[in-house]
């Protein structure tokens, strides 16, 4: 019998990708109904730090179910996912605690500035990390759930560098080009946890 445990993490960890999308959303597509000023100020950071915790909380059931049948290598590179995704979420909570004006106060810069730093560090630690513990499940068959965990990261760095380095564009479409790449990985790995659920 399936626990429901593994079922709750996976729904949970398929609305942090919906958070992902939710927050970086263009405001101005959101109509005339919502004022943008409230909008980036209160809604998108409450949804940036919820997405986060929800997609760290996801990451860990995944690895708490299937990290008995990984081998060595792929568990460390797991675990060294895990936790770049807990200093990403701990850099996101620094720098929304700082606010819109944050930079005028020293606390709040320095709060900016930490998470800047954090983020990085994450950045470091979360993406060798995630592609390595993907082809872990590439290689044991796991083809869906590998591609997402290797994949996802790829692209949204390909997106990162083709707007950075190459000069593309986003300005229509606000930050959804670097956060679909991960809602879409973050979803396969919730579907990964409601099906296999109580499996490794």
């Amino acid at each position: 019998m399936w626990p429901p445990s593994d079922r709750v993490f996976g729904g949970l960890t398929a609305v942090g990708g919906l958070c992902t999308v939710v927050a970086t959303v263009p405001t101005r597509w959101l109509g005339p109904r919502f004022s943008a000023l409230w909008v980036e100020r209160a809604v998108v950071p409450a949804v940036a730090v919820a997405a986060a915790l929800l997609i760290l909380t996801g990451l860990l059931a995944l690895f708490r179910r299937d990290r008995e049948r990984m081998a060595r290598w792929q568990r460390w590179f797991a675990a060294v996912a895990v936790v770049g995704v807990a200093v990403g979420t701990l850099a996101t909570m620094l720098v929304v605690s700082a606010g819109s004006g944050g930079t005028a106060d020293p606390t709040a810069a320095l709060n900016v500035l930490a998470g800047v730093g954090l983020g990085l560090l994450g950045l470091l630690l979360t993406l060798p990390g995630l592609v390595a513990w993907g082809a872990g499940y590439l290689r044991s068959g796991r083809r869906r759930l590998g591609a997402a965990l290797a994949g996802g990261p790829v692209v949204t760095l390909a997106v990162l560098v083709a707007n950075v380095g190459a000069g593309v564009s986003f300005d229509g479409v606000g930050g959804l080009p670097i956060a679909l790449p991960v809602a879409l990985a973050v979803g396969v790995v919730g579907y990964d946890l409601w099906e296999r659920a109580g499996t490794a």
